[in-house]
This record gives structure tokens, sequence and C-alpha cells, in this order.
């Protein structure tokens, strides 16, 4: 399974290392998100084969690998180039180090083995290999992701509040959001705690909506989260 809340924070603290540019450090968070769309196509896929068949041909394969990164990098400047867009070019690089930052921290945040070199006939790799983790630590990790949601979500109304530039019809639904999450997370420290059935289906469920609504709610509060001249001093 996924942890886009946690990458979606990690993204946001990029800005204390990386210097700014125009729209970088929001195509870091999208960048940091959409690898975990993954999960969707995992969904589709399984009305037509087994969900363990759709996880293991699309799940941490091509949205992880470092050459559909490089791919979406070389893309945009290409873009960037025939149009002379020096932002088309800023957000490919906001999104090549937001799909990094994900998979150097699936590497370490997660249990499961990615494809780094998806196509070529690579064996996955698992720095978790032979560590056991009991489902009870597994589970309580992806109930949290809707904790991170929730902070992630709280970081986007005070940045809109700090800096409200555009798009604020769309801050009272990011507070239900917010509200939601919370929810889902005690919810899910239900379920974790009592062994419910079919965990995964439940937690897969919730997730894909609230993975959009936090790709959505980047794009819309896109120049909100743009550091203000405070921040750049």
């Amino acid at each position: 399974m996924a942890q886009a809340g946690i990458h979606a924070l990690i993204g946001l603290q990029s800005k204390r290392i990386i210097p700014h540019e125009k729209g970088l450090y929001p195509a870091i968070i999208i960048g940091s998100l959409i690898p975990d769309l993954d999960i969707l196509i995992v969904a589709l896929s399984s009305i037509f084969l087994s969900i363990e068949r759709s996880t293991e041909i699309f799940h941490r394969t091509f949205s992880h690998s470092f050459f559909t990164l490089i791919i979406i990098y070389l893309l945009f400047m290409i873009l960037g180039e025939m149009r002379k867009s020096t932002q088309l070019k800023t957000i490919g690089k906001g999104l090549a180090i937001g799909i990094l930052l994900h998979i150097i921290a699936d590497t370490f945040l997660w249990f499961h083995g990615i494809h780094f070199l998806w196509p070529l006939p690579i064996p996955e790799f698992n720095l978790w290999e032979s560590t056991h983790i009991p489902v009870l630590i597994r589970n309580f990790i992806l109930s949290s992701e809707f904790l991170f949601f929730r902070l992630y979500a709280w970081f986007l109304l005070n940045q809109y509040l700090s800096n409200p530039v555009e798009n604020g019809w769309f801050v009272k639904f990011i507070s239900k959001w917010m509200n939601i999450e919370l929810l889902l997370f005690i919810a899910f420290l239900f379920f974790t705690y009592f062994e419910i059935p079919s965990f995964k289906l439940f937690f897969g469920l919730v997730y894909i909506p609230s993975l959009i609504m936090a790709i959505i709610s980047t794009i819309l509060m896109w120049h909100s989260i743009e550091p203000i001249q405070k921040e750049l001093i």
C-alpha cells in the first residue's frame, strides 16, 4: 500500500534545502504524490485480473522507476524549450525531485519491494526483505496515513490564510476534508486494534479518494503554497 500523506509532508520540507524557483515547491509536492496513483490503476485492473496479479504488474513498478522520472523530466524540458517557457522547465524539475523523494522515502519507510529499474528484468529491491513486520504494525502505519493527510490539509489551510491568492472558494472543502481524514484515522485505529477482516480493502476504498483530494487541493492552492516574501529572506 501507500504513504502519500507522508510523501506530501516530505515534499513540503524540501523548501528548507532546495533554492526557491517560482512553481518549484508545489511541483515537488505533486511529484511526491503522483507515484501512488498506481493504486488506482491496480483497482481498475482488478476488474479483469486478480488483485494479486494487478498489484504485481502495476504497484511500485512503472510509477516508481528511475526511467519514468527521467522521461517526465525530459518531456517537460523539451516542452519548455519548444514553448520558451522557464515555468514548464521548473515544473518538470519539481516533479522529478518529488518522484525521487518519493522513491527514497518508500525505500526506508515501507516494507515492500520497489522496481527501481522497471521495465528492465531486474528483481525488485526490498530493504526490509529479511525483516518480519507484524501485521498490526503494518496496519497501524497504514492507518496513520489519514493523520498525515489531515496534517497536510491543515498546512494548506494555513498557507492560504497566510497567502490568500486565489481559489478561496475551495477552502471550505479542504476544511471538510481535514475533518474527514481525522475521523478515518480514528476508525482505522479501531479496525487495526480489533483486526477487522478485509482491512486493506476498506483502506483502499478511502485511500484513493484521499490521495486524489490531496492532488486536487495542491493544484488549486498552487500559488498559496509558494513561499511568501518573508519566508524567502
